[in-house]
């Protein structure tokens, strides 16, 4: 598949995980498929390996509380990048206590294709610009 197939099934799958539609995102996911958030281990929920696995934290994530914009998509044969702002509540998980205070940032995630089904999503997004906005974490523990 180009370029410009890949980004219509990424887009599909933004579109397809938003709404909560499981039938569609496991149309699109391999089945060995990965996803994987930058800078978080396993053990906090960093890596969610194979389809059923995936589709399982989508039903228990629930809609996303806030919005998701892409304003920018790339692609070549393999490879699509998503640079998406960001605006929601931080709810916290189970790990990281939330307090619902609002933030807005932008995360870059990075998507393997092959025969038209995503094999492996990476996310990449600032926390630490999230933590601070949502007051976990104040802007005097940053300064030297």
């Amino acid at each position: 598949m180009g370029a410009q197939d890949n980004i219509k099934v990424v887009q599909d799958y933004i579109q397809a995980s938003r709404d909560g539609d499981e039938a569609r995102v496991r149309d699109l996911l391999a089945e060995d498929a990965v996803i994987r958030v930058s800078g978080v281990p396993r053990a906090l929920g960093g890596v969610v390996q194979g389809r059923d696995q995936i589709l399982q934290n989508l039903r228990q994530q629930g809609p996303p509380a806030g919005q998701g914009e892409t304003r920018t998509i790339f692609a070549d044969d393999t490879h699509v990048c998503a640079v998406q702002r960001v605006n929601a509540p931080f709810s916290g998980t189970e790990f990281f206590k939330g307090n619902d205070k609002p933030f807005t940032t932008y995360q870059c995630a990075v998507f393997n294709l092959n025969g038209g089904r995503i094999r492996e999503q990476t996310l990449y997004i600032n926390f630490l610009d999230v933590y601070v906005q949502a007051g976990l974490v104040g802007l005097d523990s940053l300064r030297a």
